[in-house]
């Protein structure tokens, strides 16, 4: 299981040195511009370690979609604004709970998250099963992808 964990730690870290010198410019400009801690809208957080129980306590009551995301990532960057979109139009039906993976590498590993972006739905506070959505595929997919989840209750 170790070697494992090693693993995705190091193949995380490859992921990490190949954004920041592939693309300098984002990575330097991500810290003011893709900050998870000043999230507008009513129905998206940001979920660290310290708030991850109540964002589960959510759960007992509505959807939770986590998004393990990081500032530096293209497609989350191009997600985000989407999904903070999609939040506000299901008034209240979801919550979104943002989880930069860089902040929070306890709660990427509780989830073993491999690739960025992804949204894992969360209801009653276990994973809905075989759920995940990887990557961002557009807002309709999107659209559909929520629908689906809402739809097993």
């Amino acid at each position: 299981m170790s070697l494992l964990k090693n693993w995705l730690r190091a193949g995380v870290a490859v992921v990490a040195l190949l954004a920041s010198t592939l693309l300098p410019a984002a990575a330097q400009a991500a810290p003011a511009a893709g900050s998870n801690t000043h999230i507008s809208a009513e129905n998206v957080v940001a979920v660290t370690s310290a708030n991850y129980q109540q964002v589960m306590e959510v759960s007992k009551t509505k959807l939770v979609v986590l998004d393990f995301g990081a500032s530096w990532c293209p497609p989350c960057r191009q997600l985000k604004p989407v999904l903070e979109k999609l939040a506000a139009e299901y008034n209240g039906r979801i919550l979104v709970g943002m989880v930069d993976v860089d902040v929070s590498r306890d709660l990427s590993s509780r989830y073993r998250i491999q690739y960025l972006p992804t949204l894992v739905p969360v209801r009653n506070t276990a994973e809905l099963p075989g759920s995940r959505m990887i990557g961002f595929k557009g807002e309709s997919a999107l659209r559909t992808w929520i629908d689906a989840q809402l739809a097993k209750g």
